[in-house]
């Protein structure tokens, strides 16, 4: 192969394909996208985080009743499983794909936004990750009939990348924006990514399939793949006072701090929740096909 030919398909394996990973849990699993792998401040290493679908992560979340000091009654607190994260690797850029498996915890998720982020348990730098796509500048740089590769370890294969157009993105589901591709996507897919053909950039999360209803089944349309736009996973991020995965300005340790007093505040405001309805004698009970 000439040496040009050669650095293309290198250059798209490492802006399409090594950014993925397969993630799983004890039940489930799918694919994650690493958006993050930077030193830490003073030492020589590194801390990683990806992006993923809550419902990829969902079985390694629970809640159990603890005791809180602060409370004086029992609360619920998340019990978070570490989940399994396979980086893949390829001989020649494209042959026999060999895998390194890593934990990772959840440090953020929503089941209705269907977003979880995980931090990946080692030191190690990931030298491959995705790009995002710019905060704030997808009504100057996102149009219809874009190029886009959707890339995810579908069907628990390595990830593999199908190729299609941005075809919508002005759908609602459960009340959150999604954007619609024509690159076919399918079960296992969630978690990975959708990434601009012609820039790399990252831009959103395969995470529904149209289905169609068939006898006691459905038979799933693949080449109308739903995903999460980065403008939500950009909203996700600042509500969850993680802004360091996109912006200089801020560091994991400073996202940390605001994490931390938010919480603390919360807990305060729920003590004096708790403190109003016990005095009303008033008790409150708060309470889609996914790929």
């Amino acid at each position: 192969m000439e040496a040009a030919q050669e650095k293309k398909y290198r250059d798209l394996h490492e802006t399409f394909m090594y950014p993925i990973v397969r993630v799983r849990t004890a039940k489930a699993g799918g694919s994650g996208t690493i958006v993050y792998s930077k030193p830490l401040p003073g030492k020589d290493e590194y801390e990683s985080y990806l992006i993923t679908n809550n419902h990829v992560v969902d079985s390694a979340i629970s809640q159990k009743k603890q005791w809180s000091g602060l409370l004086q009654r029992d609360v619920k607190k998340d019990v978070l499983e570490d989940v399994t994260v396979e980086q893949f690797f390829f001989e020649y850029g494209s042959w026999m794909p060999t895998t390194r498996g890593f934990n990772g915890e959840v440090v953020a998720y929503d089941k209705m936004m269907d977003i979880a982020i995980v931090r990946i348990k080692t030191v190690t730098k990931f030298d491959h990750v995705a790009k995002m796509f710019p905060k704030g500048a997808e009504k100057d740089g996102i149009r219809m009939f874009q190029a886009v590769y959707a890339v995810g370890a579908g069907l628990g294969h390595p990830p593999l990348q199908t190729q299609g157009q941005i075809a919508g993105t002005a759908d609602k589901i459960d009340n959150y924006d999604y954007w619609l591709s024509t690159a076919p996507t399918i079960f296992g897919n969630s978690g990975g990514a959708v990434f601009l053909a012609d820039t790399g950039e990252y831009i959103g999360i395969p995470s529904r399939l149209s289905v169609v209803p068939l006898g006691l089944g459905g038979s799933a349309i693949t080449h109308m793949s739903y995903f999460i736009p980065i403008t939500g996973i950009y909203d996700f991020i600042d509500d969850n006072m993680l802004q360091f995965l996109y912006d200089s300005e801020f560091t994991s340790d400073k996202c940390r701090e605001m994490r931390k007093a938010k919480r603390d505040r919360d807990e305060r405001l729920s003590t004096g929740d708790s403190e109003r309805e016990e005095g009303s004698g008033c008790v409150q009970n708060p309470d889609c096909d996914k790929s």
